[in-house]
């Protein structure tokens, strides 16, 4: 922002462009009262949902993103300093958000490190050789990270399911083609919810119940030479971190869903033998 240049902080479409044009820093460091901190929070709010549904869709959106998840901590900070309280992020947010942040950076730093001189301009060549690939970046850099294990610990298999859903729907809806022709596909059987919120509604019993499909999982060499630009890289690597993370947390989501099940079967049976000892004092 040049030197003089006052934001209007009661403008939300000045806001938006600003953080669109890259102003995030500015903006934050421009913010002197509670009511400017409250603006820009509810002006990164929107716009970081909107970069995060749409992570894969355009090569800026994946940067972008991490521009206005680094704001958006800033001005909590901010706002605390300002006495205001904490914002508090439900536990399938911050899951979701430490998963992208891990992802989103460490493509970022990787693409630091690449050489076209010395690693070429072919994308699917620089992939096939990188050091780690998506399964061991997940165990060095996500499952080893104390923000991801704390996250993890305070989700329940209800919040990961739903993460496991938001990545499902960005890998799907916002894949761009070029993802379909480098990749051949595996199948794998995936639980999914049978029913939808009105069903859930109707019947909370039955909110619970899962049915498992077939779903086709981006696997092996690619099919085609479909990448010539080394920007690429950040869509695909991006694109790779997320679909390993979105198979793991059915993992996790299996794994919490077992535990939950047997801590709910223990509880049952404790209150059944507090009911028949307290039956055996009353006669």
């Amino acid at each position: 922002m040049p030197v003089g240049e006052q934001i209007n902080f009661n403008n939300d479409k000045e806001i938006k462009d600003a953080f669109e044009h890259w102003k995030a820093a500015e903006l934050v460091e421009a913010a002197q009262t509670v009511k400017d901190v409250q603006a820009l929070r509810a002006a990164v709010k929107t716009l970081e949902k909107t970069k995060a549904a749409e992570l894969l869709k355009d090569k800026d959106n994946p940067e972008q993103w991490l521009d206005l998840y680094r704001a958006r901590q800033a001005l909590d900070k901010k706002a605390a300093d300002f006495g205001e309280e904490q914002a508090v992020y439900s536990a399938e947010q911050n899951l979701f958000d430490t998963i992208l942040s891990l992802a989103v950076r460490g493509v970022m730093h990787e693409q630091l490190d690449l050489d076209p001189e010395e690693d070429g301009l072919n994308v699917a060549d620089i992939l096939d050789n990188m050091e780690d690939s998506p399964s061991d970046f997940f165990e060095r850099e996500m499952e080893k990270d104390e923000d991801f294990q704390s996250a993890l610990d305070a989700a329940d298999a209800r919040d990961i399911a739903k993460v496991h859903s938001r990545l499902a729907q960005i890998l799907t809806r916002c894949n761009n083609a070029y993802t379909l022709k480098r990749a051949d596909y595996k199948i794998e059987t995936v639980k999914m919810q049978t029913m939808g919120f009105l069903g859930k509604s109707l019947f909370p019993a039955l909110g619970g119940a899962v049915k498992k499909v077939q779903s086709k999982t981006p696997c092996g060499k690619g099919r085609g030479d479909w990448v010539d630009t080394p920007t690429s890289f950040v869509l695909a690597r991006t694109n790779d971190l997320l679909q390993e993370a979105k198979g793991r947390l059915s993992e996790y989501a299996e794994d919490k869903e077992e535990r939950e099940a047997a801590l709910i079967r223990r509880k049952r049976l404790l209150l059944k033998i507090k009911k028949f000892f307290h039956a055996g004092k009353v006669k």
